[in-house]
């Protein structure tokens, strides 16, 4: 087959070309997602249903307010929302939420993703001179992959993963054009990868993206100006492409800066463990079938998954059969010319391998070894050797590489079968044809074989089907390889007959890990009756969830603006998931490092004195805690249960959880803020000395402990504003509620009366970031009761300020303006050719 003289000219592909592509990207991409975008469906699941919408409803609150989502008081007590990078918080692209709304744009987000992505892919595969069939085989491989429908999940991967083709544009473009534009290109997809928010596996995208640009700039180095000149002209290159990416990284900067500001005050403080990094890995290397059958272990699609936890982690990763099964000819292409894309009739005689193809091959292998974990031996290597990796989990997602280099590697081994196999077609068409149908028989016949009998045990049928479909596969590509090679069919029409067969075996893998749900499916999933009446009867004050329900539950508040003692997200601030912790466990996390995943802790002691602190006045539960409040009388109060033949209509897709759940008001809660007069600090040695947090913990949960009547701190106060330690036997005097007066999401305005000397204490998260005035003068703010804000007040009237600023975010901000002016400065002189 001929391939295209010059697709990386000064044009690029031509706009018909285009055209085709996007057409047929598009229509895949719709067919994939059709209850999504033609029946009005949702995608709402896992982390999707109980992080990202939560999230999402948030920020867009937040925005309709005029405001930066910095902090938000719907989850843990409040919290920085604007930090965790997966809620996109300045993803340009994530207005598709804000316009149709969070549930119905997910789904909307994906499709533009995946053309994006596809697009993206032909666009580089055509910069490397391989002709339009072959680099659309390419892009559907990566835009159809698995993992960009098990990932709906997780949409921020998808997002990322999207542009780093658009990257790899941009560095062929500089390598063959030494364009400022394409300067442009690297550095704008480098920062919508990085705001996109997928930084948990940005380490991995980074790792075969640089890879990919080293190799190549050495090979353009060499053949542009031999072996002389080519180590200083491969520096300058890689200068000007990783400065590129510096911009990129300065655009991205509102959304790193205050995510790795934040880091010091996660539960990624403490790093991982070496078993818990080590969780969500290949337990061996029986699972490299699923490159091949991704249903071996079964699908979450039939419900049953029988493979090491979870299928969308470790089984998410598949490209297509026939793209495995072509990649390793990339490297026989490769003896072409140096990077393995020259057309046939220019470089024929050129022997050179170049050090692009191997890269990748090995990047693949790479990627094979880390999935292992701990079963392999690249995995320990890593997490000891390679800084930030140690702080990570989930080695399989090391499989995100052979994601995104697989296509390219059976991109280039399609196009060299395509061409060679016509040019040596000797045998005859009828043995062809016999040789063709053989081929096709024995692949049906085998799948046939494979077919599920009736009675037979589900683990046994999900493994048959993953088999049958590769049987199937086999046979069409024996089948088409036969017929090519006498001549029946030509390089082009070869390529055609394989991008069929992958589009129909990508498609039938993905409308099966789709799970498309009514329109209102979310609503249908949390709107219950005791939720709806909590709606309307809160007032203002905390709830908490029972871990035991719903956990969907743990993120309801920030989606229907409620106040929440519990949450979800892997980056809270890990001075109160210790808080919960020692709530659950009755001491602090005893571990130095992180074995366990808090993303959802929850408030499992439910009648602790503690949620008295933490202004939880209203549970949602199936049943009361059993202890007694103050002076005998139950502490929990029902105020609200489903009757018999209730129904919530907007609960219908749960009705069990709708007809169990009940709302209790807590009899004992403590104000929002009050004044308390005595405070001490535990184990604190003579004199100034600071407390020790296992006698604070101790101490927190002693039977005698009133935090209405004793504040808990960590070292003293300073000498103006010191308060006596309650004497022994003493009886503290009680507290003095505070009047919250305005309450916003970065301010809350008090006025309180102090009879003495006092320490004010806030049920707030103390987390910095947040100031304090009292009656117009700066005051300081102290860790009070391990995770909560104290004020020390002088006696009398005062009108107290808490304001929170995100001074992170506004730095992160001034970082993005300046990429963007570096970003606009490079446009501004891509009119210009840099002389090579």
């Amino acid at each position: 087959m001929e391939r295209a003289q010059d697709p990386a000219g000064r044009g690029g592909p031509g706009k018909i070309e285009v055209l085709w592509c996007l057409g047929i990207l598009l229509a895949a991409a719709c067919l994939l997602h059709a209850e999504v975008i033609f029946g009005g469906h949702v995608y709402h699941m896992d982390d999707a249903a109980d992080g990202y919408y939560p999230g999402h409803i948030a920020v867009a609150r937040a925005f309709a307010k005029g405001e930066l989502p910095t902090w938000e008081p719907g989850s843990w007590c409040g919290w920085p929302l604007i930090v965790d990078p997966y809620n996109g918080v300045f993803y340009p692209l994530n207005v598709v939420y804000y316009v149709l709304g969070p549930a119905r744009g997910l789904g909307f987000s994906v499709v533009l993703h995946v053309v994006l992505g596809g697009l993206g892919m032909w666009w580089f595969l055509r910069r490397r001179r391989l002709g339009m069939e072959a680099a659309l085989f390419g892009a559907l491989g990566f835009a159809l992959s698995s993992f960009f429908v098990v990932r709906i999940r997780h949409v921020i991967f998808i997002q990322m993963m999207a542009w780093l083709p658009w990257i790899l544009v941009g560095v062929e473009g500089w390598l063959a054009e030494r364009r400022r534009r394409a300067l442009v290109l690297v550095a704008g997809a480098t920062g919508l990868a990085l705001v996109a928010g997928a930084l948990s596996i940005g380490h991995f995208a980074a790792l075969a993206v640089a890879a990919y640009t080293v190799a190549r700039s050495i090979d353009a180095a060499a053949e542009a100006s031999g072996a002389g000149g080519a180590g200083r002209r491969a520096l300058a290159d890689l200068v000007r492409l990783g400065g590129a990416a510096l911009v990129g990284v300065l655009v991205a900067g509102a959304q790193l800066v205050p995510t790795v500001a934040h880091l010091p005050y996660s539960p990624r403080s403490l790093g991982s463990d070496y078993t818990f990094a080590s969780s969500y890995a290949w337990p061996s290397l029986r699972y490299l079938v699923t490159l091949v059958a991704p249903d071996f272990f079964g699908g979450e699609f039939r419900g049953r998954y029988v493979g090491a936890p979870n299928h969308w982690e470790l089984c998410g990763w598949y490209v297509g059969a026939l793209m495995v099964a072509l990649a390793p000819f990339a490297l026989w292409a490769g003896k072409w010319a140096g990077h393995g894309e020259a057309s046939s009739g220019e470089a024929r005689g050129v022997r050179r391998r170049g050090l692009v193809l191997p890269v990748l091959a090995g990047l693949v292998l790479l990627a094979v070894g880390l999935a292992l974990g701990d079963a392999g031996p690249v995995h320990p290597l890593f997490f000891r050797f390679v800084p930030l990796y140690a702080a990570l989990r989930c080695p399989a997602r090391a499989l995100l590489m052979a994601v995104l280099v697989l296509p390219i590697l059976g991109a280039h081994g399609a196009a060299a079968l395509a061409e060679w196999l016509p040019r040596r077609a000797g045998m005859r068409r009828g043995v062809g044809a016999v040789v063709g149908g053989l081929c096709l028989l024995i692949g049906g016949g085998v799948a046939w074989w494979l077919w599920p009998r009736r009675g037979e045990r589900l683990p046994v049928e999900l493994a048959d089907l993953a088999l049958m479909q590769l049987a199937l596969m086999a046979g069409a590509l024996a089948a088409s390889l036969a017929l090519a090679r006498t001549g029946w069919l030509g390089g082009r029409g070869l390529l055609v007959v394989w991008m069929v067969l992958l589009g129909g075996d990508l498609l039938a893998t993905g409308r099966r890990y789709a799970q498309p749900q009514p329109a209102d499916y979310p609503a249908g999933m949390e709107r219950f009756g005791a939720v709806e009446w909590l709606r309307a009867h809160a007032d203002g004050a905390r709830f908490v969830n029972d871990p035991r329900g719903p956990f969907r539950l743990h993120n309801v508040g920030m989606v229907l603006g409620l106040e929440n003692a519990s949450g979800y997200d892997s980056v809270g601030i890990w001075r109160y998931v210790d808080f919960l912790y020692l709530l659950k466990n009755g001491r602090p996390y005893p571990e130095k490092k992180l074995k366990h995943d808090f993303a959802g802790i929850g408030v499992w002691n439910l009648s602790s004195r503690l949620l008295d602190l933490m202004n939880v006045r209203w549970l949602i539960a199936e049943s009361a805690p059993a202890q007694p409040g103050p002076g005998g009388g139950p502490r929990w109060v029902e105020r609200f249960a489903p009757r018999p033949g209730d129904a919530a209509p907007a609960a219908k897709h749960e009705p069990i959880w709708n007809a169990r759940l009940r709302v209790y008001e807590n009899r004992s809660v403590l104000p929002r803020a009050f004044v308390v007069y005595r405070a001490e600090v535990p184990g604190a040695s003579p004199g100034l000395g600071r407390g020790d947090d296992d006698r604070l913990a101790a101490r927190l949960l002693a039977a005698d402990f009133d935090p209405g009547r004793v504040a808990l701190l960590e070292e003293p106060l300073p000498a103006p504003w010191r308060l006596p330690a309650p004497e022994t036997g003493e009886v503290p005097p009680p507290y003095t509620a505070a009047q919250v007066v305005e309450r916003g999401r970065h301010e809350m305005v008090l006025e309180v009366m102090a009879e003495a000397p006092g320490l004010l204490v806030a049920s707030e998260i103390f987390y910095p970031g947040w100031s304090v005035t009292v009656d117009g003068e700066e005051a300081p703010i102290v860790r009070t009761d391990w995770a909560f804000r104290g004020v020390p007040l002088g006696p009398g009237h005062h009108r107290v300020v808490f304001r929170y600023r995100s001074r992170p975010t506004e730095i992160g901000l001034g970082l993005s303006v300046l990429g963007l002016m570096a970003l606009l400065g490079l446009w501004h002189g891509s009119r210009r050719t840099t002389p090579r």
